[in-house]
């Protein structure tokens, strides 16, 4: 049993890990910068985050002036590589 549930485990990034992924390096570096910023406010508030996450990506998109939906394609395609 223990094996046929390693098959399904996946380690996931913790930290600054992140910015190793294939996703974020091919980021714009503004774009970079607010992801940054969206990973630094979830280390703050780690139990809200998930209920403000949308909100979090409209405050960092006009604080950095990037197009929400970049921000938002970066982590669909980062969830989607897990």
């Amino acid at each position: 049993m223990t094996k046929s549930f390693e098959k399904f485990r996946v380690n996931l990034p913790e930290k600054d890990e992140y910015k190793t992924s294939k996703q974020y390096k091919k980021l714009a570096p503004k774009v970079k910068e607010a992801v940054d910023a969206i990973f630094k406010e979830m280390e703050v508030k780690p139990s809200n985050f998930l209920n403000t996450f949308e909100k979090t990506i409209t405050n960092v998109a006009k604080k950095f002036k990037v197009p929400e939906k970049k921000l938002m394609d970066y982590f669909e395609s980062e969830v989607l590589t897990i």
